[in-house]
């Protein structure tokens, strides 16, 4: 699975508010999420986005334990949020383990808690959650299960959900722009039918697919045209672009363990 990533600037106007998006950029890669995120921290720092800087920057995302992770080690700095319909599928499950499918009684109950939700109560939520486990009966044990799971879900990201303050302040609470992004620039692309990829070369296209919608094509193919007439010039023979065996995954941001493990 690719992992995708869309990055842009906000620039705040005179009135106070953001204005944006500059300079987007779209970036996917089959490599390790690290790697990912490893590229997403050398670009804000491009940006004049790095450590130190004192500029906001704000992280959205689907609350992926491994990219939580890595976001720690490599944004410190950052603001990281839950998309907030990740969440609502959340209390969709949840409301499923306590009402009947498609009943009056489970919309209203979501509807209920999709309003905590926006208000910035998830406390509350929690809370109501954690009754309705007391008051489950013990011999439901799957259904037991599956709401302690949901709510340990939303007590861990708890910090990371507060979404009436960041529409206050007209930052993002959805990765819309993400989602868009993999349909536009992958799905489009690699999931036609009768389509079958090994990851290296699926990664050679992807990257491909990624400077085209970057609208970044002139500038790499004069890169390309200049670093394959400067090798051909230093070692007098010419070079072909083609090749047969696929390029192995990048590594940016690899550590030496994963590299170990990888190979």
């Amino acid at each position: 699975m690719a992992t995708i990533m869309v990055m842009y600037t906000l620039r705040q106007s005179a009135d106070g508010t953001l204005e944006g998006p500059i300079n987007k950029k779209v970036y996917a890669s089959y490599a390790p999420k690290r790697h990912t995120v490893a590229i997403a921290r050398r670009e804000a720092d491009k940006r004049g986005f790095g450590p130190g800087s004192g500029k906001r920057i704000q992280i959205v995302t689907d609350g992926d334990p491994d990219l939580e992770r890595y976001i720690s080690e490599y944004f410190p700095e950052a603001e990281h949020t839950i998309d907030v319909y990740h969440v609502v599928e959340y209390l969709w499950a949840a409301g499923e383990c306590l009402y009947g499918e498609g009943s009056a009684e489970l919309e209203e109950w979501v509807n209920k808690q999709k309003t905590a939700l926006y208000d910035g109560r998830v406390a509350d939520i929690i809370t109501e959650l954690e009754q309705r486990l007391e008051h489950l009966d013990p011999r439901q044990a799957s259904v037991r299960q599956r709401l302690a799971k949901i709510r340990e879900y939303l007590a861990k990201r708890q910090a990371k959900m507060d979404y009436k303050r960041l529409r206050e302040e007209d930052l993002e609470i959805s990765s819309g722009a993400v989602e868009g992004a993999v349909n536009y620039v992958i799905a489009q692309r690699f999931d036609s039918g009768g389509m079958r990829w090994i990851r290296e070369r699926a990664e050679a296209l992807l990257q491909l697919r990624c400077i085209e919608v970057n609208n970044d094509w002139e500038a790499f193919i004069t890169f390309v045209h200049d670093q394959v007439r400067t090798q051909a010039q230093r070692e007098h023979k010419n070079f072909s672009l083609k090749c047969t065996q696929p390029a192995p995954l990048p590594t940016y941001g690899l550590t030496r363990e994963a590299l170990e493990w990888r190979w």
